[in-house]
């Protein structure tokens, strides 16, 4: 299950990116369904809350509105994956 969110945060991470150029928009917005929901059933944890963030985050950029936080929400995402997949 670990290395499924791996796979998952990697996926979104690059749908961040690709969002912001108007690609994969509803695949984008199912992988924030998927962050944001991950984030509530793991609430407890402190890195669930920034999850939930990028979550929101990734909706905002779906919708066009975007910022430097791209570059801080994808960088997360990006080593949250890489370390489930090596763990």
């Amino acid at each position: 299950m670990l290395k499924l969110f791996g796979v998952l945060d990697l996926l979104a991470a690059v749908f961040l990116v690709l969002a912001q150029w108007d690609f994969g928009l509803s695949i984008a917005t199912f992988l924030a369904g998927y962050l944001i929901l991950k984030a509530l059933i793991f609430i407890t944890n402190w890195s669930s809350w920034i999850d939930l963030l990028a979550g929101v985050y990734l909706i905002l950029v779906v919708q066009d509105v975007h910022s430097a936080f791209s570059l801080i929400f994808t960088i997360w995402l990006l080593q949250k994956g890489f370390f489930s997949l090596i763990v």
